[in-house]
């Protein structure tokens, strides 16, 4: 990939990378020229991610991010190969989907914890000075859902996490934009992973033939995400911050 889209020589943190999106945000973003650092915590599974990556600098560490105290100085000795960090990608997420009336504080706590407070403390981390470039800036992109915008029954966990990237984010892309640190989400709506593959399996064909009335121009794949994901990350997407990227395929129209 050349020109204002590539990521050649840019070096990018991206977690989730053992499966769906986040696997395809990290092949991608490696055949565009980037050196990366995947943090799953699947070993196995992030090896598979990283054994398909176009060759680069690039280097996986296997983490827990419910460990919040530990994230820095986990990842820190891997950060020392790939300065300045010049993007993060938070593609890194749980899912929890029952009734309102089964969803316990713990629901929401296990929720937050991966989806919102590991991604914003990584925010933190790869944009302190000492990671960073203050002369080149850099990107940041939280993957969220379209769960944030529009209800679902049995979501309300789920949603909440979700919407609370959206606000966090805008906050943030002002603190960080003096330094020329971008900060966006992008909501996907349904997008063909080998997990939604499964869960269409469970329910009604009719349920399933709903759904893909509901999207004009169907169900999204994972590169839908990635190279949406790219743009963010690279020089194109240089006046776009606080931003919330709607990639539904119609849904919300």
């Amino acid at each position: 990939m050349v020109g204002s889209f590539s990521l050649l020589n840019k070096n990018l943190v991206i977690t989730g990378a053992s499966s769906g999106i986040g696997r395809c945000i990290a092949i991608e973003c490696s055949k565009a020229g980037a050196n990366l650092l995947l943090v799953a915590r699947n070993r196995e599974r992030l090896q598979e991610t990283f054994d398909q990556l176009t060759p680069g600098n690039h280097q996986m560490i296997v983490a827990d991010l419910k460990e919040f105290a530990q994230i820095e100085s986990t990842i820190a000795p891997l950060l020392a190969g790939h300065l300045p960090v010049h993007g993060l990608v938070h593609a890194a997420g749980v899912e929890f989907t029952a009734p309102f009336s089964m969803t316990r504080p713990k629901h929401f706590e296990a929720l937050f914890a991966v989806n919102v407070i590991a991604g914003f403390e990584l925010a933190r981390i790869v944009s302190q000075k000492k990671y960073s470039d203050l002369q080149a800036g850099g990107a940041i992109v939280f993957i969220s859902s379209i769960r944030a915008l529009y209800g679902q029954e049995g979501a309300v966990a789920y949603a909440s996490s979700k919407g609370a990237i959206l606000s966090g984010i805008r906050s943030l892309s002002l603190e960080l934009s003096p330094r020329k640190i971008r900060v966006n989400a992008i909501s996907p709506s349904i997008v063909r992973t080998p997990m939604t593959d499964n869960l269409f399996e469970t329910i009604p064909e009719s349920a399933v033939e709903l759904l893909k009335k509901q999207h004009p121009l169907g169900f999204g794949d994972p590169i839908d995400v990635a190279l949406a994901c790219i743009y963010l990350l690279s020089d194109a997407g240089r006046w776009m911050t606080g931003q919330n990227m709607i990639l539904d395929g119609g849904y919300s129209v």
